[in-house]
């Protein structure tokens, strides 16, 4: 996605250096919240450069979990990209105002709600117009390349993109899907290290978990679908008990850290709203580290 240099190798001596200087360069500016306590404290602040994965099963709420960050993010200033390629915008717009609201999503795009709901949603409008968001659709991944050379690097910015599996490269079709999982995967990463700036894609987890009476997310639910297990910095699976246990509630949404590159692996629960399609931060944070 970005173009390459000739190779080089760096002696030992610039490489300190370079660390050097960036310990004494850098500031809060280079860390990016996620909007979840529990993740900031418990696994690091997002950092440039990094490839972070949110693997779960359908419906499982990964667009929710990236989407409530993005938000918290675009309120702190950060500017996000966020490439939707599984809903059309309005509906991402939809969820923004659920979630702010807490109008039901599903009342919201069936345009049942009463008067003082609409004044609510009209209310919120003006909040969310001024943050700065960017949308695109762009599914190829030569195009998706095009849109990330628009951001300048090294920038207070940020890359979501839902999901992985959507993403189209040129000259391999389906029955390739793990070699474009992998390209994809690996551009991903290359951009991210280029731009020296997050990004955070979403991946749908193979269907091994359903099959097991623990329906937890593993590491090695990513395989089957390219190298991302490898090529993550960070690799988070969502689970939410009560989806699959109907004598449950389903108010949390478990967050399994699989795979942490440069820290420790710590678990978390956040809360969920399934008529928002809402996570968030629970009054009292809980995580657990990973023996």
């Amino acid at each position: 996605m970005l173009e390459r240099r000739a190779p080089a190798c760096t002696p030992m001596a610039d490489a300190v250096v370079e660390f050097q200087k960036e310990m004494d360069s850098q500031t809060e500016a280079d860390f990016f919240l996620t909007g979840f306590p529990s993740h900031d404290q418990a696994l690091g602040r997002l950092r440039r450069g990094s490839l972070t994965l949110v693997g779960a099963r359908p419906s499982m709420g990964k667009t929710s979990f990236m989407l409530c960050a993005a938000l918290a993010q675009m309120k702190a200033g950060i500017t996000v990209y966020f490439f939707s390629l599984e809903m059309p915008r309005g509906d991402m717009i939809g969820r923004l105002v659920s979630i702010e609201t807490g109008i039901s999503l599903l009342d919201i795009l069936q345009r049942r709600y009463n008067t003082e709901q609409a004044r609510e949603i009209v209310g919120v409008l003006p909040i969310l117009s001024p943050l700065p968001g960017n949308w695109s659709d762009e599914d190829n991944l030569k195009r998706i390349g095009e849109l990330f050379g628009t951001i300048k690097p090294g920038s207070r910015s940020i890359v979501y993109v839902d999901f992985l599996g959507l993403v189209q490269v040129t000259g391999l079709d389906a029955a390739q899907q793990y070699a474009v999982t992998t390209e994809v995967g690996l551009a991903l990463k290359r951009a991210a290290m280029g731009l020296q700036i997050p990004v955070v894609v979403g991946v749908q987890l193979n269907r091994q978990s359903e099959l097991r009476k623990e329906k937890q997310p593993l590491l090695s639910d990513f395989r089957d679908s390219g190298r991302l297990e490898e090529i993550g910095d960070v690799c988070l699976g969502l689970h939410r008990p009560g989806f699959y246990e109907k004598n449950i509630p389903d108010t949390e949404l478990q967050v399994f850290c699989l795979k942490n590159r440069n820290g420790p692996r710590v678990n978390y629960v956040l809360s969920w709203n399934g008529p928002c399609a809402r996570a968030a931060e629970k009054a009292k944070s809980s995580w657990t580290e990973v023996a």
